[in-house]
């Protein structure tokens, strides 16, 4: 073409569909983002509740190896007999751990049955360790401070009353 032609130059398919293609590879480029970001947040959920099951696991498995070495202490009558003052302080800090290994589990996997199911069958047999003084229910959640509350008033073991 020179300074004197007046035609408009040859355009093709590829020279009127460019801005066209060039905004579906932006499009596309987009969408994959979009995916692999989907990807990555459906990896790092499965990851965390593989960590928040692995943090149960740990302190449920404590608390078994305490029970299993402390077999006077695990048992729920202990409340109903004469007991020393070394076995009473015992009892109260073995309940207490008992406690602690739950709200932990209520805190990592809190919508699994299984691990909620445990912890309630554990503070029915314990149960009348919550209707005594020593229990402070402001020290604990919301959800434990329920937990026990509702298990008092079913009394699902006979523990209770």
């Amino acid at each position: 073409m020179t300074d004197t032609d007046t035609t408009p130059p040859r355009t093709g398919w590829l020279t009127r569909e460019r801005n066209g293609i060039a905004s579906f590879a932006d499009l596309t480029r987009i969408l994959l983002a979009v995916i692999a970001g989907l990807v990555a947040f459906w990896q790092f959920n499965q990851q965390w509740q593989i960590e928040n099951e692995r943090g149960a696991r740990a302190a449920y498995r404590e608390f078994l190896v305490i029970s299993m070495n402390n077999p006077e202490v695990s048992r729920p009558d202990l409340l109903e007999r004469d007991a020393t003052p070394i076995e009473n302080e015992r009892y109260f800090w073995y309940v207490n751990l008992m406690n602690q290994t739950f709200e932990e589990i209520f805190a990592h996997v809190p919508e699994i049955d299984a691990w909620v199911n445990i912890a309630e069958i554990q503070i029915a047999f314990h149960c009348g360790f919550y209707l005594g003084d020593d229990f402070d229910p402001a020290l604990y959640s919301q959800r434990f401070r329920e937990t026990v509350q509702r298990i008092i008033e079913d009394d699902p073991l006979g523990y209770c009353y």
